[in-house]
């Protein structure tokens, strides 16, 4: 099994940062290679939530059926494969202050084995790391945009204009 770590620093609150990650829209935002992400039954997220993913990861484009097995608000969402590539993903997030929390990324995966999946790993192993790099730089990136919209929101209900 090979395994990618990284944390992104989010210029965002704790819940903000949660919001954004937990909304399966903002997928293919972030996540470098992930040509689409869409629910697959009545739930769109939170526990027992599937999806099905195709990600695109150098010369390989990889079709998953993804489950949520874990969901604690402002904690951990958790995915499971449950056809397609074997994976398992977890984001855990931290607040850092009032207005600045992390995200802990972490994949498994798994490619079929002997010789050929052996070669097939080897060859994905540097297009994996520039995706990780990527997306750790885009979940920074995209929350804090996130984030100014939702102030602005605020700022604009707050001042009796709902709809500038």
């Amino acid at each position: 099994m090979t395994e990618v770590r990284f944390v992104a620093a989010c210029n965002a609150p704790l819940d903000v940062t949660f919001a954004y990650l937990d909304n399966y829209r903002n997928v293919t935002e972030y996540w470098h290679g992930m040509a689409s992400y869409r629910p697959v039954g009545a739930l769109d997220h939170g526990p027992g939530s599937i999806y099905e993913a195709v990600s695109k990861i150098g010369p390989s484009t990889l079709k998953s059926t993804i489950e949520t097995v874990g969901w604690e608000k402002n904690v951990r969402i958790a995915y499971k494969s449950v056809a397609g590539m074997d994976s398992s993903t977890t984001f855990d997030f931290a607040a850092v202050d009032a207005s600045h929390s992390t995200v802990e990324f972490r994949i498994e995966f798994r490619l079929p084995g002997g010789i050929a999946g052996k070669a097939i790993a080897k060859s994905l192993e540097p297009f994996v790391a520039a995706a990780a790099r990527n997306t750790a730089a885009n979940i920074s990136r995209r929350v804090a945009e996130y984030c100014e919209a939702v102030r602005a929101d605020t700022g604009r209900r707050a001042a009796g204009h709902p709809h500038q």
